[in-house]
């Protein structure tokens, strides 16, 4: 009898725009009832957050999502009580900073987009400014008699709020990780001296108050920068910035913001310095980020190798004098075996197959090593086709089976050589020390394992030796 096969049902392509008006509804929705009445939003994320998830899911940034991007706005507008006419107009000067910046850092190469270089931190500073122009320009073109004030009152409201919102929300949203990564970094421990310090810089821009008072973070900020990844640095000046913003619009820090427009004046460049505060910090956390992958790169290159993925030589050499030290000052001390491997004609492998296939074998080689150990057991490549092999806590007679089980993991590994399988085998010799005796230093356990090697392969290859002194204990 036949079996059907299951079909699953595709996903509807309408699906994402559905989602983007419902996100974007809820956005604006909020967005308005935090507003103060009769007012301009003091804090409108709306459009930032918008253009952020656009860079971050670029499928649905076409016309169509565009167009429901503004509908879901008038709508929300329109559900709030506002009039028509307004309700279009003001909306599309949102729009045009959603689709202003999308345009500017759509085209970014991704390392500039997600803000990993100083380039890409000072190219989204230039995008929020981009886009907190034509919207302010547009209200001024087309929303301008639905304004008591002057034409340069409304271009700065517009200009100052689009921009400090666009470049506190937009990194947040570009840096941020994804979810898998969020959850492994989350069970990393955080230092919480910068960011105490920071919360109490706050407390004292606040409490000390006057105009200089909003530049108090910045210290805190930059130590902030130099100790947290981009993202958590982001968040945090979204944190400061919308704190001091809404401290210098409650006149909480003894800014004086009457209703006149040299009043409007002060708080727009309140908020245009804060905005600003933010951008050495972001800098400063890039620039350490860098740093930080570079020397991560740097101690990678340094301990593993790079066509084995096993243990180098030098870092082989520090962690197992480290073992050999750290059992010396245990009273009852435990036992320790040392294996150095050699594969088996390696030579004529190169000069008859080539050195590609060369690589291949050794990669698979030590695959299989490390699938065949287990943890706090070493492996390491020696150079050329000799690795070296650190037991902790088994005693070279013992050892010996452990021995035996990775030379004939190895023999029965074929590596495949076009239509033919390549065969392979390994021999192996192995020193150590029983318990409570003091082992050698790890030269000597090299050099009398590199001895057992010898005596394996002039006894035919594929086999195991003791070392002469293992062997009278055996």
């Amino acid at each position: 009898m036949s079996v059907e096969p299951m079909v699953f049902p595709a996903q509807s392509r309408l699906l994402p725009y559905v989602a983007l008006f419902g996100l974007t509804f809820a956005l604006t929705l909020g967005g308005i009832l935090a507003r103060p009445i009769e007012s301009l939003s003091l804090f409108w994320p709306v459009n930032a957050v918008l253009a952020g998830m656009l860079l971050r899911y670029p499928r649905q940034a076409s016309p169509l999502g565009f167009a429901l991007i503004w509908l879901a706005m008038v709508a929300a507008d329109l559900a709030c009580g506002s009039a028509w006419a307004p309700a279009l107009w003001f909306n599309l000067c949102n729009l045009g900073v959603v689709v202003t910046v999308w345009l500017l850092l759509s085209r970014l190469p991704r390392r500039h987009r997600r803000m990993r270089s100083p380039q890409g931190v000072l190219t989204v500073f230039g995008a929020s400014t981009a886009g907190a122009a034509v919207a302010a320009s547009l209200a001024c073109v087309m929303a301008a008699p639905w304004f008591e004030q002057s034409l340069r009152s409304t271009w700065l409201a517009w200009f100052s709020e689009q921009f400090s919102t666009s470049v506190l929300v937009l990194p947040v949203l570009l840096t941020a990780p994804s979810a898998r990564a969020l959850v492994r970094s989350g069970a990393q421990a955080i230092r919480l001296a910068p960011l105490l310090v920071l919360l109490a810089s706050l407390a004292l821009s606040i409490l000390f108050g006057g105009p200089g008072a909003i530049a108090f973070p910045i210290a805190a900020l930059l130590w902030c920068a130099w100790t947290y990844s981009p993202f958590l640095v982001s968040l945090l000046t979204l944190t400061a910035g919308s704190t001091l913003i809404v401290a210098v619009a409650q006149n909480l820090m003894h800014f004086s913001v009457p209703q006149s427009e040299p009043g409007v004046s002060t708080l727009m460049s309140a908020r245009l310095g804060i905005a600003m505060l933010v951008l050495g910090p972001l800098v400063v956390a890039c620039v350490s980020q860098a740093n930080r992958s570079l020397l991560a790169r740097l101690a990678h290159q340094a301990t593993v190798d790079h066509l084995t993925g096993v243990l180098t030589r030098s870092a082989f050499t520090q962690r197992a004098s480290a073992v050999l030290d750290s059992r010396q000052l245990h009273a009852q001390a435990l036992p320790l075996t040392l294996m150095m491997l050699d594969i088996d004609h390696f030579k004529s492998i190169n000069d008859r197959h080539g050195h590609g296939v060369g690589d291949q074998v050794l990669r698979q080689f030590a695959r299989t090593l490390q699938d065949q150990l287990h943890d706090g057991e070493l492996l390491a490549r020696m150079g050329g086709e000799e690795f070296v092999v650190l037991l902790p806590g088994l005693a070279p007679e013992r050892a010996k089976f452990t021995a035996e089980r990775l030379r004939r993991a190895v023999q029965d590994l074929h590596v495949a050589q076009g239509d033919a399988r390549l065969q392979i085998t390994v021999s192996i010799g192995l020193d150590g020390c029983a318990a409570d005796v003091t082992a050698p230093g790890l030269d000597e356990l090299l050099a009398r394992a590199d001895q057992a090697l010898y005596r394996a392969k002039a006894h035919g290859r594929n086999r195991v030796e003791l070392a002469e002194a293992q062997r009278q204990v055996v």
